[in-house]
């Protein structure tokens, strides 16, 4: 009887030991799906990508983006924080988040990028339409004025130079509000970003010059940005969710909108 019962232990435990090993998985996937990835959004200086007002409401290009995919059941947390403090927490952080970026960029937001990219972004200076320019020569020695905390690929040797004075900003509306009032002669941006703020400002596109300077600060792509640790399932979902949206058109609506 007791060889019997020993006998039929070693025939149940593998059995039992199957059955664990399927629990063990079920409650991994429902953890994992119960963990919302979080989605930084930079306060105010990432318009019109990341867009937050006071009443909360949420767009912008890269937000309208993960509404797209939240729609598709793919879910995350959002956190709105200033720009420098969210580089400083995503820097830091062991837990997985989804953002933007650029392969530009130095840093963070440039190591583990989307395979589609959102969009192509060209830079111009913005001057008033009185403004002649013709070679970043013509600013040496005059007034710019710059974003606190940004980076000015392109630029940054000029800066480290003292080829201009530099005023620096919180914002790119107190930048354009300088140039307006004839405070510095350029604000060099993204086309897009510029475009919107002149709109959102009611200011005449008219009233300005946008001095291309491709070969000053080259185009580059924006992108969804990965943490290195984003569950790969998950990744590969929103990667093909992403590549859908560009295919069929609906990349492009929410880039125009803007």
């Amino acid at each position: 009887m007791i060889v019997l019962d020993h006998i039929k232990a070693k025939e149940t435990c593998p059995m039992q030991m199957k059955h664990y090993f399927i629990i063990l998985l079920l409650v991994s996937f429902s953890n994992v799906a119960n963990d919302k990835i979080t989605y930084f959004i930079s306060d105010k200086s990432s318009s019109p990508f990341q867009i937050s007002t006071e009443s909360s409401k949420q767009s912008g290009i890269i937000t309208d983006v993960i509404h797209s995919m939240e729609k598709q059941d793919i879910y995350f947390s959002h956190n709105i924080l200033p720009f420098k403090r969210m580089l400083k927490y995503i820097e830091s952080s062991k837990s997985p988040w989804i953002t933007y970026g650029s392969p530009a960029w130095p840093g963070v937001q440039s190591l583990s990028l989307s395979k589609t990219p959102i969009m192509s972004v060209e830079h111009s200076f913005l001057t008033l339409k009185s403004t002649q320019y013709t070679d970043i020569s013509d600013l040496f020695g005059k007034i710019i004025v710059l974003i606190t905390g940004f980076d000015y690929p392109g630029l940054a040797t000029y800066i480290e130079e003292n080829k201009f004075d530099i005023i620096y900003v919180k914002d790119h509306e107190a930048a354009i509000k300088i140039i307006v009032m004839g405070r510095a002669i350029a604000f060099p941006e993204m086309n897009i970003r510029l475009n919107y703020h002149l709109k959102k400002m009611s200011l005449p596109r008219d009233n300005f010059n946008f001095h291309y300077i491709g070969k000053i600060i080259a185009d580059y792509n924006i992108n969804l940005c990965f943490s290195l640790n984003f569950p790969s399932p998950l990744r590969t979902n929103i990667e093909a969710s992403l590549a859908a949206m560009k295919n069929d058109g609906r990349l492009d609506s929410i880039i125009n909108s803007y």
